[in-house]
């Protein structure tokens, strides 16, 4: 495998030596119909000049020999019958009938004709410009010629110039790569000792990161690191504290759940023990006896009950069959259930008609868990409402300290200050997770010493209903 400046290194060459293909073949290209298009212009000047001088020359032949002297190219005249008339380089008589030859046929039909081909009289490839010019009344054709060779020579002479330089940059870049992956294994080396201090925990020792931003960074995050090791180190003995007290804390929750069971299961057995010594009991008092025996298993089957729902619906395994129901129906009677079963406590409620769509058995629990965490904590009037789609339960109890309230949903959690006599601490986790089911949020005021309300908005289960 190789090491990280192997691969920079590698992927850098194998980058340039592309870059090298590309641009020799682009400029290739390039630089070649660069330089022909250049030939071609100055073939056309040429042309040009030819075009506006011959009309006042009458020897075609001598005008044609004494334009190529000058200029270097071959110079042809031909008529419009493609005969050749005068050639500064080859025998007229020799030459065939040029109406089939590209640039001839281009040139009819635009002002200038250009073909590169091989002319068979002078065994050569030659790039040919040609014209159409009228003298007197007859039309001609005027051709400019120059050897392909001379055109390809000067394309090579540019292109190999610009392969020269190109190299030359190359060379550089070779030399460059070399020293780019020189401060790579740098770096590299400085990271492998970073890491050994760490893994040795020698926190303290000192490393410095410079080549590039990345590995500064590297460097701040190694040190970042180390400082938050040293602190952990320091800390070890607080998170297993912690751990302890979090085991402690599960510990107590057991021994509560176990206290609750404990008293119902205590009478249970005590009455029947009482009943299996005592076969002469009396029938009223043993009639009595059973009925504490009855009322504390339904209590044992209530908790165990409360406790499997609580798991269900942590699990998400139960979910809301809604309907269309009378919440103020629903209250009226669940407030009803409770004024016959607590008749020394006082209900207060005011209702209006108001239709939603929601589990009903559900939405009853969440009722009556409110309604029963406020018999619980208070021994005044409990005050039940609903109103613009607002249900509210007020209380004149002890109220909840302001740290506590977000925590009173918590699964078995119950206000400081409070036994685990009365019930498990589910009613109001009951609440907070039956509401989210279908959205709402229980929200709650509180003032610690004078009571508390718990209200929430079913004014969006209205809106199913539309």
């Amino acid at each position: 495998m190789l090491r990280l400046h192997q691969h920079v290194a590698k992927q850098l060459t194998l980058m340039m030596l592309i870059l090298v293909f590309i641009f020799g073949t682009a400029s290739y290209f390039v630089c070649k119909q660069m330089e022909f298009d250049r030939y071609e212009n100055l073939l056309k000047t040429v042309l040009s000049i030819i075009k506006s001088s011959v009309v006042y020359k009458s020897d075609f032949d001598a005008y044609v020999k004494e334009v190529a002297e000058s200029s270097g190219m071959r110079v042809t005249i031909i008529g419009d019958d493609g005969i050749v008339l005068a050639d500064s380089a080859a025998d007229i008589e020799v030459m065939e009938n040029h109406n089939n030859r590209l640039e001839i046929m281009q040139a009819r039909l635009e002002e200038y004709g250009t073909a590169v081909r091989y002319s068979h009289t002078l065994k050569e490839d030659f790039l040919n410009v040609a014209s159409r010019i009228k003298i007197d009344k007859t039309f001609y054709f005027v051709r400019v010629t120059t050897p392909l060779n001379l055109v390809m020579k000067s394309f090579y002479v540019i292109w190999m110039s610009i392969t020269v330089i190109f190299a030359s940059a190359l060379l550089i870049g070779f030399f460059w790569i070399s020293g780019f992956s020189k401060n790579i294994r740098n770096e590299v080396a400085k990271l492998n000792y970073a890491f050994d201090a760490l893994a040795n925990k020698e926190y303290k020792k000192e490393f410095h990161f410079g080549f590039a931003k990345e590995f500064a960074e590297l460097g701040t995050y190694l040190k970042k690191l180390a400082k938050r090791l040293e602190k952990r180190a320091k800390q070890k003995r607080k998170y297993t504290a912690k751990i302890k007290l979090m085991s402690r804390q599960k510990s107590d929750i057991i021994s509560a759940i176990g206290h609750e069971f404990k008293n119902p299961i205590a009478a249970v057995i005590g009455y029947a023990q009482t009943l299996n010594e005592d076969e002469n009991i009396d029938l009223p008092i043993r009639k009595k006896f059973l009925e504490k025996i009855l009322k504390n298993a339904q209590k044992i089957s209530d908790m165990i009950d409360r406790l499997s729902l609580a798991s269900k619906l942590e699990s998400g395994e139960l979910a809301p069959k809604s309907c269309e129901f009378d919440f103020d129906e629903l209250i009226d009677e669940t407030v009803a259930s409770f004024s016959i079963a607590e008749p020394s406590r006082k209900l207060i409620y005011s209702g209006e008609k108001t239709f939603i769509f929601a589990d009903a058995q559900m939405m009853e629990i969440v009722i009556s868990n409110l309604i029963n965490n406020a018999l619980k904590y208070s021994e005044n009037d409990v005050i039940i409402s609903l109103k613009d789609g607002i249900f509210s339960v007020k209380d004149s109890g002890i109220g909840i300290a302001e740290e506590e309230i977000s925590k009173i949903t918590d699964k078995f959690y119950r206000v400081e200050g409070r036994s685990w006599d009365n019930s498990l601490g589910l009613g109001l986790t009951f609440v907070s997770y039956i509401l989210k089911m279908h959205a709402l949020e229980l929200k709650v005021k509180s003032c610690f010493g004078e009571g508390s309300t718990f209200s929430f908005n079913v004014n969006t289960l209205k809106k199913e209903l539309l």
